[in-house]
């Protein structure tokens, strides 16, 4: 008979985790949860008895079983199987990973019945527009914004949770609160949305850890811009330094950019802004008006380009045209006629359009071909 060997332990979750690598990798997510098995759950960040207190507040008002709930990059968390604990059981459930969605839909089938489990990517969800009053993401956001992959991923992602929450409902993101996350975060969240942040209480530790943030942002059925609150004294946190200075800097500088439109000063709109109704609505000419603004970039274009849009002054016509687009070149957008009010409305008139778009290069556009910029139009 031979000699019986030793188990071999378990590998601990920092081992796992170290093994993913790429955080946006299905495959090795696959291979995490295919490792750990169904019945051990991994939570990100904080455990149910540090969130509860905070987030259930915020799921009352509607009758429970009328709130429609989703949870995007569930993982294997059991946070949707406490809050349909709690009462709230239209939780619908989605990973892009297959492993996941098997495991859990095997772990809840019989004691929570009336819990959804759907193999889907979250960036490209496959919901109609606003049908959910509440998407809850614990770590999610995060995962997809790895700085070395830039913000395409997270983009993407804030795109469809826009686009498929309900007016009046709440996007409750439990974040790290990065600089680079909150810098997404907060600007695509801008108009007619109303955002506070809450410190999710800690275990007591000997030394300062990474703090679970919770930010929500509910979307009002409108484009009115509102300063960011938290709920919490910034010089009173007691989480790791780096985050902490990370958080008040981004924190600040959001709130700075928010007190300058709400002052009305002339800043450079992102086209999402406007698109919101930042300055009213676009499809209408508006006479004398004229706005800085970024088109291009975040994975619809390789380049951005800052840009003036013009509408003509009254008693400017006739009109040759209703809107033209203009680009100045790289070695001409410094001279007066271009990169002054008074030169820009100069060549307003003589474009005989009743809107411009006046579109600048700069040296970043050295290695661009006009027809790549004239495709971002």
């Amino acid at each position: 008979m031979g000699k019986k060997k030793a188990q071999q332990p378990s590998p601990s979750s920092d081992d796992l985790l170290n093994t993913l690598g790429d955080f946006t990798s299905k495959e090795n997510w696959d291979s995490f949860f295919t490792i750990r098995g169904s019945d051990d759950s991994f939570e990100w960040y904080a455990e149910w008895t540090e969130l509860q207190g905070s987030l259930l507040p915020l799921l009352q008002g509607a009758p429970p079983s009328s709130l429609q709930i989703l949870v995007p990059g569930c993982g294997n968390s059991r946070l949707s199987e406490h809050v349909y604990d709690a009462g709230f059981h239209a939780i619908t459930n989605i990973d892009f990973s297959k492993v996941a969605i098997s495991d859990m839909l095997r772990r809840n089938v019989r004691d929570r019945p009336n819990m959804r489990w759907r193999v889907m990517d979250m960036t490209q969800m496959q919901f109609t527009n606003e049908t959910f009053d509440v998407i809850l993401d614990k770590g999610g956001l995060d995962a997809l914004m790895e700085p070395e992959l830039g913000s395409k991923l997270g983009y993407q992602y804030l795109s469809e949770v826009r686009r498929i929450l309900k007016s009046g409902g709440k996007f409750i993101c439990l974040t790290l609160a990065e600089s680079h996350v909150l810098g997404l975060l907060f600007p695509k969240f801008r108009f007619g949305w109303n955002i506070s942040i809450y410190a999710i209480p800690q275990k007591p530790s000997s030394k300062p850890n990474l703090q679970t943030f919770m930010v929500v942002a509910e979307k009002e059925n409108s484009s009115l811009l509102h300063e960011i609150i938290s709920s919490f004294n910034h010089s009173s946190l007691v989480c790791n330094r780096d985050q902490a200075i990370g958080l008040c800097e981004a924190f600040e500088k959001e709130n700075q950019i928010r007190k300058e439109y709400l002052d009305g000063a002339d800043i450079i709109y992102s086209l999402e802004d406007l698109q919101l109704g930042a300055k009213g609505d676009l499809t209408k000419l508006n006479p004398g008006h004229r706005i800085q603004l970024t088109l291009g970039g975040h994975g619809c274009s390789k380049y951005s380009y800052k840009a003036i849009l013009l509408d003509a002054k009254e008693d400017s016509g006739p009109f040759s045209y209703y809107c033209g687009v203009f680009i100045v070149p790289k070695t001409r957008a410094h001279e007066w006629l271009f990169s002054s009010e008074g030169g820009q409305w100069q060549v307003v008139e003589s474009s005989k359009a009743a809107r411009l778009i006046m579109v600048l290069l700069d040296t970043s556009h050295s290695s661009a071909d006009m027809e790549v910029i004239q495709v971002t139009y």
